[in-house]
């Protein structure tokens, strides 16, 4: 007590004001939570006095679910039926003329990289500076050639093995 007696008037009346402003503080904040805490309350209250027990989807939307699942399912069973009655059957000559054609195809393609290589050539012939594109499309063209050869002879040993077999 030695302590407040030793304060002057002034230093005293301002501890006070200190004190009463936190009061006032405290005081505001158990006030504003307790109406957060009534007003979710009677929110909470009143939503649960006007739920109604109907479901969120009415119970015609899952009967026309399940007809549509059920129509789904037949269709299904027809579709296999009908998948199954399927039989892949070629004439040996529809296949053989279209493997020839396969091969046709692939060996103009071969010529036709042969004509591209031998023109872009020429053309490197006549600008200054292209051997490096030159050499890099050259490679390209290459790839591309051995890869058509590559088919065409697995094509010609299947239509070899398909005179074999016949």
């Amino acid at each position: 007590m030695s302590d407040i007696e030793e304060l002057s008037d002034e230093q005293r009346i301002s501890l006070l004001e200190n004190k009463v402003g936190k009061n006032r503080t405290v005081i505001t904040i158990v006030a504003l939570t307790l109406i957060i805490i009534l007003s979710v309350s009677i929110t909470v209250l009143i939503l649960k006095l006007l739920h109604v027990d109907e479901p969120y989807v009415s119970n015609s939307s899952f009967e026309q679910q399940a007809l549509l699942i059920l129509q789904l399912q037949t269709d299904i069973v027809e579709h296999k039926q009908l998948i199954s009655a399927l039989t892949l059957t070629y004439e040996k000559s529809q296949v053989a003329a279209f493997q020839q054609n396969l091969i046709e195809q692939e060996q103009s393609y071969q010529r036709f990289l042969a004509a591209l290589k031998v023109g872009m050539f020429d053309l490197a012939k006549m600008i200054q500076g292209s051997r490096t594109w030159l050499d890099v499309y050259n490679d390209k063209l290459d790839d591309a050639s051995n890869l058509s050869r590559q088919r065409e002879q697995n094509l010609q040993r299947l239509s070899a093995t398909k005179v074999l077999l016949d």
